[in-house]
């Protein structure tokens, strides 16, 4: 790319066993912990779930043994039936999750992680990223620090940019797989010493917010920011928490209703199962319909950051709230629950003010992960510019420049 700064040029040609400049390092590539968590989940799920439907073959073989019994039809043999359905569901969400870390640990002998005084460079898989120092405003490892399991762990770090902008990608943070160093919370720490103390002022002042606030968020929706302002995307995730299992429901119905006799179905008659049918269509679909309801008004947008102010839009108007009224930021997590998910933490982000209560917003209505907004809303509370480069920044809803790529021995150059 010929728009790169001349230090990503001479961090791209730079080959593993060249001598180090002054003040660059480089972190060399070495084997991820793939079976972690969902990973070793990944392999167990396919096991529940034959021993579900095995289970489920079981029952109906002893209701068939029975002269009046239907094994078609049994309802504990359907409700067997439902629960290997659901766990065959999760089963392929997991494998998914666990090829992707196969493919990624695959990869890892492309990758390249360098540090220089400029910057900071990543390539793996003919893939490649950069952030210039000063534009990172924050380094994070996700999940709390007391549900943090020891030894090595699946974890994401995300190094936040102020202008939201990737360079090499069009994505608004990036995301280092656990790959580089010995653990996700090691190579926090490193980048966050590479990266040093953010500049920001000591006595923060905010410029006067627009009178219209309304206007700022329609222009911003319509992509026209002001400089120094970040446009935080609708995310999707909300549609993974939906009421599913009424559509399984109606799987595992229509399977019962055709496996049964002929006999058995004129008795029954079609209309169990078009009630069913309806019943398990209306419950996914009408929850999706009234929620999009709720959540229009947005235009796309979660939040926007500006010089001044704060901006969430809900059906009642537009709210705002300055930063000098922004007390702080929290992250509440909680256990949940989903077909689609199984166990997992809940993240909302909670925007504390002065004399007023305070703004709960889930994470699966942003576009980006809850840390990274809060690192901006952290950031711009404090002071510092956001929105940098250019007239401010969109962060989109799949916006993570993710480098597949892995690493456990560090070179550094003499200082």
């Amino acid at each position: 790319m010929s728009d790169a700064p001349a230090w990503v040029q001479r961090a791209r040609e730079l080959g593993p066993k060249d001598a180090l400049a002054a003040g660059w390092e480089r972190i060399g590539a070495g084997l991820p912990p793939v079976l972690e968590g969902d990973g070793v989940r990944g392999l167990l799920a396919p096991l529940v779930a034959a021993v579900a439907w095995a289970g489920a073959s079981f029952r109906e073989l002893a209701v068939a043994e029975d002269p009046a019994g239907s094994p078609a039809l049994d309802p504990f043999a359907l409700f067997m039936r439902l629960l290997a359905f659901g766990l065959s569901v999760r089963a392929l969400v997991l494998a998914g999750e666990l090829v992707r870390r196969l493919t990624i640990a695959a990869r890892r002998r492309a990758a390249r992680l360098v540090l220089a005084p400029e910057g900071l460079f990543v390539a793996a898989g003919g893939a490649e990223a950069w952030l210039e120092r000063d534009d990172v405003v924050a380094v994070i490892e996700p999940s709390a620090w007391q549900g943090r399991r020891g030894g090595r762990r699946w974890a994401e770090v995300l190094v936040v940019p102020r202008s939201a902008a990737v360079g090499g990608t069009s994505a608004a943070y990036l995301a280092i797989p656990p790959l580089f160093l010995e653990t996700p919370g090691v190579l926090a720490e490193h980048l966050s010493r590479w990266r040093g103390s953010v500049e920001e002022p000591e006595a923060p002042s905010f410029p006067e917010p627009e009178t219209l606030g309304s206007k700022v968020f329609d222009d911003a929706a319509r992509g026209i920011l002001a400089l120094g302002s970040i446009a935080v995307k609708h995310g999707n995730g909300w549609l993974r928490a939906g009421p599913y299992a009424s559509l399984f429901l109606l799987v595992v119905a229509a399977d019962g209703y055709l496996r049964a006799s002929a006999m058995e179905r004129e008795a029954l008659g079609p209309w169990p199962l078009l009630v069913v049918g309806g019943v398990a269509l209306l419950v996914p679909l009408g929850w999706i319909a009234l929620t999009r309801r709720e959540i229009a008004v947005r235009k796309g947008l979660a939040m926007v950051l500006t010089p001044a102010e704060v901006l969430l839009r809900t059906r009642a108007g537009v709210l705002r709230t300055r930063w000098s009224s922004l007390v702080r930021t929290a992250l509440d997590r909680k256990t949940s629950w989903s077909i689609l998910e199984g166990l997992h933490q809940r993240k909302v982000l909670v925007l504390k003010r002065k004399n007023a209560e305070p703004i709960f917003y889930d994470e699966a209505f942003l576009g980006v992960p809850a840390e990274v907004a809060q690192a901006w809303l952290e950031a711009a509370r404090r002071g510092a510019a956001l929105g940098a480069m250019g007239g401010g920044a969109h962060a989109g809803a799949a916006s993570a420049a993710r480098i597949e790529s892995a690493g456990t021995t560090l070179e550094r150059s003499p200082s």
